[in-house]
């Protein structure tokens, strides 16, 4: 496993991504990362040789020349960081979708690296999936440009069958409230003690892939709650339009309950606070109501302090409770405040 400098700092949470799929890290390698043709420098290159190991999974964006030099260089597996988020996407879809939605960001991922392994093909065999010879990779290329094409052409019909139900139910005249935040945060958890359902929870990243909604009927009021996909840091293009239609629940939502780890220090809470702001103004979210959940308020021994620091960080279009979803702290109180402003929305 190699590390980027700009990744150091969240040396942990790198290595939870990358134990979600692979148990068994052998070494960490700690890089400044390089725009070159390999990516890593040559003495490292030479130190990957005399190592013993299967995979090297790079915890960055490499282009698809420095994944086919690396593959060449060290007859190993390699992946980037984009490839792994896929790879753990891919292992927690549920639905028809989730999985089509994930596939198609794949194969538009993989698409250009087996264009240039072409290029590549007169040097000498490749190790792994890029060992087919030239005829090979020009085989493989055409048959994941058709696969593609027929994903996108279904994911459209199913997107637009989930468009058609979403509109009805903006007919039917019910207020849409999305949960959202970080990964692991606890969103499904708060989304099961607001609803009584036990949708699959777990400390891993990414468990929500497909988004839930249920009815409810909280005093005088009647709103869809929908649990989503969660964030992380340097978040993919590639993810955020796989999971267009799971993100889009979030667009057309009259309030955001923005799901946020009290248990985390104060420093990583602005982090994850930035970062949700961040890719919501890419999916075009401004400036929409927002109820800060500080969750996991259960584990902190002085909350207390914890509120006043996080009340600092927020925007005015923001609103902070505290709360525990698993021990059902604070949850009226949550409720209380997305009601207001359900009701604020729709007087």
């Amino acid at each position: 496993m190699a590390v980027p400098r700009k990744y150091w700092v969240f040396l942990e949470e790198e290595l939870g991504l990358v134990k979600t799929i692979y148990s068994d890290i052998v070494d960490v390698l700690k890089t400044k990362g390089s725009p070159s043709g390999t990516y890593l420098p040559r003495e490292k290159i030479e130190f990957l040789r005399g190592s013993d190991f299967d995979k090297l999974i790079v915890m960055d964006r490499l282009k698809p020349i420095q994944i086919v030099n690396l593959i060449k260089e060290l007859r190993r597996d390699v992946i980037d960081r984009v490839m792994l988020i896929l790879e753990i996407f891919a292992e927690h879809a549920g639905s028809k979708e989730a999985k089509m939605q994930i596939e198609l960001a794949r194969l538009k991922y993989y698409i250009p690296l087996v264009k240039e392994a072409i290029r590549y093909a007169k040097i000498g065999e490749l190790h792994g999936f890029l060992g087919a010879g030239r005829y090979g990779y020009e085989k493989y290329y055409l048959m994941l440009k058709k696969r593609e094409a027929r994903v996108r052409r279904e994911l459209e019909e199913l997107r637009r069958i989930r468009g058609m139900r979403r509109m009805q139910r903006l007919k039917a005249g019910f207020p849409h409230v999305a949960i959202a935040g970080y990964t692991c945060a606890g969103k499904t958890t708060l989304f099961n003690a607001i609803t009584g359902l036990s949708m699959p929870v777990g400390p891993e990243p990414f468990t929500t892939l497909s988004p839930k909604s249920r009815r409810i009927v909280y005093r005088d009021a009647s709103f869809i709650l929908t649990d989503t996909v969660g964030f992380i840091r340097d978040l993919p293009p590639e993810v955020i339009e796989a999971f267009y239609a799971t993100l889009e629940e979030i667009t057309t939502a009259d309030v955001i309950v923005n799901v946020v780890d009290a248990s985390k220090p104060i420093e990583r809470i602005r982090i994850e606070l930035e970062t949700t702001r961040e890719i919501l103004g890419r999916i075009g979210v401004h400036s929409k109501p927002m109820v800060v959940a500080l969750n996991k308020i259960d584990l902190v021994d002085d909350y207390a302090s914890i509120v006043s620091e996080v009340k600092v960080l927020l925007a005015s279009n923001e609103t902070l409770v505290p709360v525990s979803s698993v021990k059902r702290i604070n949850i009226d109180r949550l409720m209380d405040t997305v009601y207001m402003l359900v009701k604020g929305g729709y007087q």
